[in-house]
Formats: C-alpha cells, sequence, structure tokens
C-alpha cells in the first residue's frame, strides 16, 4: 500500500493535506450531522487553512499533491485549536492553582472538516480505513474514549502505516508544541506505540481480538506523537463539537 501515493477511492489513512501544508493523514469519510453530507475528516492543523477557501489536495503537497490536479475537497470548518498567548502560557505554568479560570483553554480535539469536491471525476469516497495489503476494512463501531487504559489499539497513518498500541491513560492533560507554541489539550488518551510526522489525523481503533477486524472500533484520532507514544483525541469530543459521526447511514 502507498499511502503517500494519490489514491482514486478516498478512504482513511493515506496522505492528505491543505494547500497550506506538508502532508498528514486522511482520517476518514465521517457524515456531516449538520448537513447529512460525506465529508473528509483529519487534524486541524492538517487541513489549516480558511474556510470555503482553502483546498485540501490528496496527496498532500509534501507527496506530490499540485491544486490543479490532486483537489479533492475545501475546508469547510474545523474548532479553533489556537489559545490566546498570555493566557495560555499562565495556564501551562499556573494550571492547578488556576483550573477553573483556565478551564476555557483547555483544548479538547485538534480535528477539522472538508468537503469532497475533486477536481478530476475519477475520484470517489469510501467508508473506512486502507489496510496494508491496499484492502479498505470498514470497522463498524465507535467508543466514546473513556474506561479503556491497558486496552491494545491500531492505526493506520500516511507515514508509519499499520501499527499496534496501548492505551496508558485515558484522562491526560498534555502540552503540543505548534510552531511556536505550546496548546494544553485535557481529557486526551495516550498510546505507547510509534508515530511519526505525516501520521496525523490517523484514526485509531480499540481491538476486539489479536487481529485488526470490522468489529472494532474508532476511539479518536492521533494528533501528536513519536516513536514511543502518541495522543489520540476521543471520539466522544470529535462527534459534540465537530459534529460528525464515523459511520454514515
Amino acid at each position: 500500500m502507498d499511502r503517500k501515493g494519490r489514491v482514486s477511492v478516498l478512504a482513511g489513512g493515506v496522505s492528505i493535506g491543505s494547500q497550506e501544508i506538508t502532508a498528514g493523514t486522511l482520517s476518514g469519510v465521517f457524515l456531516d450531522l449538520t448537513d447529512n453530507t460525506e465529508v473528509l475528516v483529519s487534524n486541524w492543523h492538517v487541513f489549516r487553512g480558511k474556510p470555503d477557501k482553502t483546498q485540501i489536495l490528496q496527496p498532500g503537497p509534501k507527496d506530490g499533491g499540485q491544486i490543479n490536479i490532486d483537489k479533492v475537497g475545501v475546508l469547510k470548518r474545523y474548532i479553533p485549536v489556537i489559545p490566546s498567548t498570555l493566557k495560555a502560557y499562565l495556564c501551562m505554568i499556573f494550571c492547578s492553582l488556576l483550573r477553573k479560570w483556565c478551564s476555557e483553554e483547555y483544548r479538547l480535539i485538534d480535528a477539522a472538516v472538508a468537503t469532497f469536491q475533486p477536481s478530476s471525476s475519477d475520484r470517489c469516497l469510501a467508508k473506512g480505513v486502507y489496510m496494508e495489503d491496499g484492502s479498505i476494512m470498514l470497522p463498524k463501531g465507535t467508543h466514546p474514549g473513556d474506561g479503556v487504559v491497558g486496552r491494545k489499539v491500531w492505526k493506520c497513518g500516511r507515514t508509519t502505516g499499520y501499527t499496534e498500541g496501548v492505551i496508558v491513560n485515558d484522562n491526560a492533560t498534555v502540552k503540543v508544541w505548534y510552531n511556536d507554541e505550546y496548546v494544553v489539550f485535557t481529557d486526551q488518551i495516550v498510546v505507547k506505540g510509534q508515530s511519526q510526522g505525516g501520521d496525523s489525523g490517523s484514526p485509531v481503533f480499540l481491538m476486539q481480538g489479536d487481529q485488526p477486524s470490522e468489529n472494532d472500533q474508532l476511539v479518536g484520532l492521533l494528533f501528536a506523537g513519536s516513536d514511543e507514544y502518541f495522543i489520540v483525541c476521543k471520539y466522544k469530543h470529535i462527534q459534540n463539537l465537530l459534529k460528525v459521526n464515523w459511520q454514515p447511514i
């Protein structure tokens, strides 16, 4: 499976990005609860730009995506990630003393929605996520993300492909570096497992057995990480704040 290449059928686990960034991972095809259309979802920093203006490319620009031939959509909306700088630093330093005042500055998700508006007629959408052999698997379930410490997960990302991990924390507060400042996220999932740059947006699934299957559950989206750990924003917050469902009916 060439996850960095151009695909005719868009599903989770392949390179994507706005015209303003390098490349990340397409989380998948979701149902937009605001208008019942099928939409593309990934991290905010993967789809970064201006709603109704910024074009989304598959593959992402770093992987050769070009506006005139590789456009697959337009940024539709997102949940703001970057907080006011002064308050963010005060909350980062004095979070335990100023928890109530700082609560509005804590972020829950890094996620965005794009319309499906391809520049060429050979593109179509598929529910699910690309596996290593190029097949598309559709895990049918979802999980809010609470009470999952010790559970095994898998993800498929642009850079490291299919990897597995174990959840070590399901209520973490973390600081994530965004270009020139830290952003504080709360109620996050921490997974002991591998990821690298470009895996941002990878869908993460709770395993019900020893192998990935359609019985597995989407638990969230990877948005930060390293060779040893990665951070996942919970599905319940993506659904509630971004107003999308993993399974369009």
